[in-house]
């Protein structure tokens, strides 16, 4: 177990909602956040912050839209409108409709969300030590208007 899952486990137990690859951008994934879940007490990251970004050539199924006429993501290339040679997919997170992201297994670092109220920061303040204990290092300004990057060992 990374440090990330140790992480996970850890500020689970102790009431916090922490989520990797949530939909898609900050904004969605805010609304993805369980309504039990407490609003100072969550720290995710959505696709955007773990997606993979291939270069390839342009998808001849879709004709690089990513999806078919009926919107529904393409099967030939998964959403992305390109495809790679020897590229597999299926080795990656595709749970969020046109994205392909990386897991924590296969991430070093991420930058997630939380609560930047006052009592959002006070709560984040207070699981620093957690998230070294768990073998994380963080970088962050200590503010609420920005966000916390936290690495680990893959």
């Amino acid at each position: 177990m990374n440090g990330f899952r140790k992480l996970q486990k850890r500020l689970t137990e102790e009431g916090w909602f922490v989520g990797w690859n949530l939909p898609c951008c900050q904004s969605c994934a805010w609304e993805e956040i369980p309504w039990e879940a407490t609003p100072n007490k969550v720290l995710f990251n959505h696709s955007q912050d773990c997606e993979v970004y291939l270069e390839g050539e342009e998808c001849p199924e879709c004709e690089g839209m990513g999806c078919d006429e009926q919107g529904e993501d393409c099967l030939t290339c998964c959403g992305m409108g390109e495809v790679q040679e020897d590229f597999d997919p299926s080795e990656y997170d595709t749970s969020v409709d046109g994205f392909i992201c990386m897991t924590p297994e296969q991430q070093n670092s991420s930058v997630f969300c939380f609560s930047g109220d006052k009592k959002g920061v006070e709560n984040l303040k207070s699981i620093l030590p957690i998230i070294e204990e768990c073998g994380c290092t963080y970088s962050w300004s200590g503010n609420g208007d920005h966000r916390i990057e936290i690495s680990w060992d893959v």
